[in-house]
């Protein structure tokens, strides 16, 4: 070989590096520039990861068959060139005194093979590879050769190290650019990385005449966690806390960890509508973070129930970053200090007293008779009454009748919400019965009821489940188990849930595909129905982007051979745009208001 032509090999290794390409490709472009400037009939290259060599290129089919094999049993002499970092010289693969691998040898030779040089790729007191020649025939390797073998070498791994401290460099910067802008506890988003969201999504408001919200959450009493169990289980509370929130919100969203236990929820893009709709779309929000916080989290051996006060802001791009942050932050220490403004607080259904009043009055509802009942019709399409979703209710002695929403949070963590759930059953299973008697053929073939993963985990369910149908003569066919997506998080609700199908008990999922996680898990459930959550089918009359989101549940959950309820309809037309979308089944107002279960008796009976 002439110095020119080794001179132009060196030059297209540098010109390989030059264009930033990775260890594999500069590791390729060796073996094309030796196969080029040395007499040989192959070339294969391999690198080492982790002490183990791992194939890369081989330019024909012999070697790449050898190379292959020495990467499967790790032995051979590329293997023994990077462990002795010294080359390894045959001259003759058939002369036993210069071979040691059986297996290798024999396939050499089967496929042709009769000499081979291995030159180990080594800097930093490290091999990166090895650079293997072969011949078909027999016989020695010059000093000629071998030299300009290490010279390509050397170049090469100059260069695999040049790229392998480039890509180190890129990791670093990319690491203290996330660092920068992400909460190292949660991972979430920081106050700097916030902040330039909103801008630019009120930016984008202005421009497109959109809204953004901005939720300011403060979770409730976590100084006497950090004081009562320590600071690595507020660490627990508040990593928990996070991925929970995260799971329920949109891909568009932007969850965000302030400090301490404050977080930031971004909603951006939602369309101009009316006061009340937006109203609707944030509360709706709300109400899944608050459901997404209910679950115990267990801590040191206790079971920890969070809450939250929420602090909501509306923008239309006239008012600052700092702005709407500073109204969601003052909305919030409103619900959380002051008397008033109860309206998105939890812990007080209306204006009715303090937390700790209200929690020791709803404990006391059940026992008070003060709990109702009411049903909601689920029709087909047409308008048939296929099923009910039973729905719990508090008449409240200064308050008047309370949706669950407004008060179930406040006995979630706790020991009664089995005993509330049991009663639910048991007034379920009667009011069944009673439509089966009074009403024949027009009573709905099956009734859901809510469970938290706290119920469906409960030991006690299944008996009490048996003695309810038993009791009004019942199958399990007729009553049906419903659960909030966020629920799937929790490791017991899997076998339960299983237990209960092959009980024979029908299983519907609520709020689905607001859980991109859970949304994965769902080929693990026996669930036979899902409710579309009503915040995508708010505004799917006259909103294409909801509209493609429907479609997109229902083709997920289709393909899982799920009937699909369209939940909140609420006008003709969101009902014909959600049937037109492959919706099996609607519940909502237009459906029919949740209503006890005489007055629906006396409406069927009509």
């Amino acid at each position: 070989m002439g110095s020119t032509t080794l001179v132009d090999g060196v030059a297209d290794l540098a010109a390989e590096a030059a264009e930033q390409s990775t260890p594999d490709d500069l590791l390729r472009r060796l073996a094309d520039v030796a196969a080029r400037h040395l007499a040989v009939d192959g070339i294969g290259v391999v690198v080492l990861e982790d002490g183990a060599a791992r194939f890369v290129h081989a330019d024909c089919g012999a070697v790449d068959t050898v190379e292959r094999l020495q990467q499967l049993v790790q032995e051979g002499p590329c293997r023994d060139a990077a462990e002795t970092r010294s080359d390894v010289v045959v001259a003759d693969l058939a002369d036993p005194a210069q071979t040691a691998w059986p297996e290798f040898v024999a396939r050499a030779l089967a496929l042709g093979l009769g000499a081979v040089l291995a030159v180990p790729l080594v800097s930093r007191g490290r091999t990166w590879g090895v650079l293997d020649l072969y011949r078909h025939r027999a016989g020695p390797w010059t000093a000629g050769e071998i030299a300009t073998a290490h010279l390509l070498a050397r170049v090469a791994v100059s260069y695999l190290v040049m790229a392998a401290d480039r890509d180190e460099a890129r990791r670093a910067q990319a690491e203290l650019a996330h660092r920068s802008t992400h909460d190292p506890l949660t991972g979430l988003p920081n106050r700097v990385l916030l902040f330039d969201r909103l801008e630019h999504a009120l930016r984008a408001a202005r421009r497109h005449h959109r809204v953004v919200a901005v939720l300011f959450l403060d979770l409730d009493r976590f100084k006497a966690v950090n004081d009562t169990f320590g600071h690595a289980a507020g660490d627990t509370v508040l990593t928990t806390a996070a991925t929970r929130m995260a799971g329920v919100l949109r891909d568009e969203d932007t969850l965000a960890r302030l400090a301490g236990d404050e977080f930031v929820v971004l909603c951006e893009d939602l369309p101009q509508a009316e006061a009340g709709e937006l109203a609707e779309h944030v509360q709706a929000v709300t109400s899944r973070l608050r459901r997404a916080l209910a679950e115990p989290i267990r801590v040191g051996g206790v079971d920890l129930v969070v809450r939250a006060s929420i602090g909501t802001a509306l923008g239309d791009g006239r008012r600052s970053a700092d702005e709407l942050l500073a109204d969601a932050d003052a909305a919030m220490y409103r619900l959380k200090h002051g008397p008033g403004h109860l309206r998105d607080r939890p812990e007080g259904p209306g204006d009715g007293g303090s937390v700790r009043r209200l929690e020791r009055q709803v404990l006391q509802a059940l026992p008070q008779g003060q709990l109702r009942v009411h049903y909601q019709p689920i029709t087909d399409p047409t308008g048939h009454v296929h099923a009910v979703e039973a729905l719990l209710r508090w008449q409240h002695p200064e308050q008047g009748l309370l949706p669950a929403a407004r008060f179930i949070d406040l006995v979630a963590g706790t020991e009664a919400v089995v005993g509330i759930g049991r009663w639910v059953l048991e007034q379920t299973c009667a009011q069944v019965a009673r439509w089966q008697r009074e009403l024949g053929a027009r009573a709905p073939a099956t009734a859901y009821v809510n469970l938290g993963a706290r119920e469906l985990a409960d030991p006690g369910l299944t008996g009490a489940l048996t003695t309810a149908l038993r009791t009004h003569r019942l199958d399990p066919e007729q009553l049906g188990l419903e659960l909030l997506e966020n629920s799937f998080s929790d490791l017991q609700v899997l076998p339960a849930l299983h237990e209960q199908q092959r009980r024979g008990h029908p299983l519907s999922v609520d709020d689905f595909g607001t859980g991109y996680s859970s949304l994965s898990r769902l080929v693990e459930l026996p669930v036979r129905m899902a409710k579309i959550d009503q915040s995508f089918v708010a505004g799917l009359a006259d909103d294409p982007r909801r509209r493609a989101l429907v479609d997109a549940v229902v083709t997920v959950a289709t393909s899982l051979d799920l009937r699909v309820i369209a939940e909140g309809v609420e006008t003709a037309e969101q009902a014909s745009r959600a049937a037109e979308a492959g919706c099996h089944y609607l519940q909502g107002f237009h459906c029919g208001h949740p209503q006890p279960g005489e007055a629906l008796t006396a409406l069927w009976a009509g």
